[in-house]
């Protein structure tokens, strides 16, 4: 967490410094149901979880800042939960972001382990076909490889999204580069787990209120698993 707080804290320096110029501020609350919590090619949760997540965002012209929280709740079974905090930032099409990753069972009770992950990522500068690619890698916590070394365990994703109106289609491929043998259970090379297609649409509500429904297909053929998923949100956002 120590990791994490200091990454946020000179995002936030430099988030401050650009908005002493004028900008916007809002705060987004919502909560996320569905059928079944699918995390890069992996079905974490096979029963219907809930998301509450809270935001604080900043954007003016080519530059955003975000942090949040949110929590991964099954409400049945193992009663799985995951808490994640975040801070991240976003110029001319990069964005860097600090994540610290928290994760148990039974409501949080014991048996945490604290997972601290750095993101970059890429909006490529194609506007017929907009894309984005993002490498994360978790750099400190409980991800080691079978011999009790620190992993450093990596993930690849090219995101391409397609959007009409309300309605958006976004197709997803993800790859683990080289060995991971505890979080993505890669014993080296690089290998696809993560290949899907999500189709949704975004119902709003005035100004302040979005509840966008998804239906999400993944395959992971590195374990050949074929996994589905449908979800809807809820979100209201206002302006500082």
């Amino acid at each position: 967490m120590r990791k994490l707080l200091v990454c946020a804290a000179a995002l936030v320096a430099f988030a401050l410094n650009v908005a002493a110029q004028e900008g916007a501020w809002s705060v987004s609350v919502g909560t996320e149901a569905a059928s079944q919590y699918l995390w890069r090619g992996f079905a974490v949760a096979t029963t219907p979880t809930l998301v509450p997540t809270v935001t604080l965002d900043y954007e003016k012209d080519d530059f955003s800042f975000e942090t949040g929280y949110c929590s991964i709740t099954e409400l049945f079974g193992d009663k799985y939960l995951e808490m994640d905090v975040w801070a991240s930032a976003t110029f001319k099409g990069f964005t860097f972001m600090a994540l610290e990753q928290g994760c148990g069972n039974n409501l949080g009770i014991g048996g945490y382990d604290d997972n601290f992950e750095l993101t970059l990522a890429y909006e490529l500068p194609f506007e017929a076909v907009p894309a984005s690619i993002s490498w994360n890698t978790f750099v400190a916590g409980d991800d080691f490889n079978n011999d009790g070394s620190q992993a450093f365990s990596s993930y690849v994703e090219l995101n391409v999204p397609y959007q009409v109106n309300n309605f958006s289609v976004c197709a997803t491929a993800g790859a683990v580069p080289y060995k991971s043998e505890q979080m993505y259970e890669v014993d080296g090379g690089f290998h696809f787990i993560n290949l899907g297609m999500r189709a949704g649409y975004n119902f709003e509500f005035g100004e302040h209120f979005e509840l966008p429904v998804y239906a999400q297909y993944t395959f992971n053929p590195l374990a050949n698993k074929h996994m589905y998923m449908i979800g809807c949100s809820l979100t209201y956002t206002f302006d500082l």
